[in-house]
């Protein structure tokens, strides 16, 4: 009876947290993604034979999920979602990072949502329907940051620290913001950072190490104990290779710039 609870509860918050309804911003929240708002309690529908290729996909994912308010919003086990069975997989790719498109039968009917798994470790991140982003933690957990900019940092906080972008471009599946006084990308999705670039004549500095954009990798090598000396990329537009940081973070480089990303 007490399972049969957790899950009448649990198929509520999912029903809800991913309504219209609920994504609308809460006027206390410094977050693009509201907090579910449950009301009434609902039923998992009975269950199918799982789809193999829905568990596969999931399996990644398996565990809970909360906002960026350190709400808990999601719970996956095996080929359901908040108790819920997931079936008809769309659009899946099972690399990363991994993308699909699923139908969940609730109680109050079937509804298709997509999903995007991206990250690694503190920085896993489930994106639901583009625009709730969904972390492993209850806290925003973090190495290191740009001028107090982090990654899983929500837009909204962005914004207040740095005010509206000088302009914005789509890059690669991202939404691109480009602050040019400080000559500094920020790259979001879902709503969140995934990733911080500055660059040469920049301002803004790596808070833990206190590196710029100017310094060599071999400075980068030694502030972060790194197992090689990053190699920059001789062509102009190029990005090297990822070199890996403490809790799912990872620096890159550029010929003129250096970025942090997950």
């Amino acid at each position: 009876m007490k399972k049969i609870a957790r899950n009448m509860i649990l198929c509520a918050l999912m029903t809800m947290s991913l309504s219209a309804v609920c994504l609308a911003e809460d006027t206390t929240a410094t977050t693009t993604a509201a907090e579910p708002q449950a009301t009434a309690t609902v039923t998992a529908t009975t269950q199918a034979a799982p789809d193999q290729n829905v568990v596969d996909w999931l399996d990644p994912a398996a565990g809970e999920w909360y906002s960026t308010k350190g709400n808990l919003v999601m719970t996956i086990e095996g080929n359901t979602i908040n108790g819920c069975a997931v079936t008809d997989p769309k659009d899946c790719t099972y690399d990363y990072p991994r993308t699909g498109t699923f139908t969940i039968h609730e109680q109050t009917g079937d509804r298709t949502i997509k999903m995007d798994l991206m990250g690694h470790k503190s920085h896993q991140y489930l994106i639901v329907d583009n625009k709730m982003p969904l972390r492993r933690s209850l806290n925003a957990d973090r190495y290191e940051s740009i001028g107090g900019v982090y990654l899983g940092m929500t837009e909204a906080d962005l914004t207040a620290a740095y005010g509206q972008p000088s302009s914005t471009a789509e890059d690669q599946g991202t939404d691109r913001w480009i602050y040019d006084s400080h000559h500094m990308d920020a790259y979001l999705q879902g709503g969140i950072v995934i990733g911080i670039r500055i660059y040469d004549g920049s301002d803004l500095k790596f808070d833990k190490s206190g590196l710029t954009a100017g310094d060599t990798t071999g400075a980068y090598a030694k502030a972060y104990e790194l197992e090689t000396t990053p190699e920059v990329p001789t062509e102009a537009n190029a990005i090297s290779k990822a070199y890996k940081l403490p809790q799912g973070e990872y620096l890159r480089f550029g010929q003129n710039f250096v970025q942090l990303s997950i």
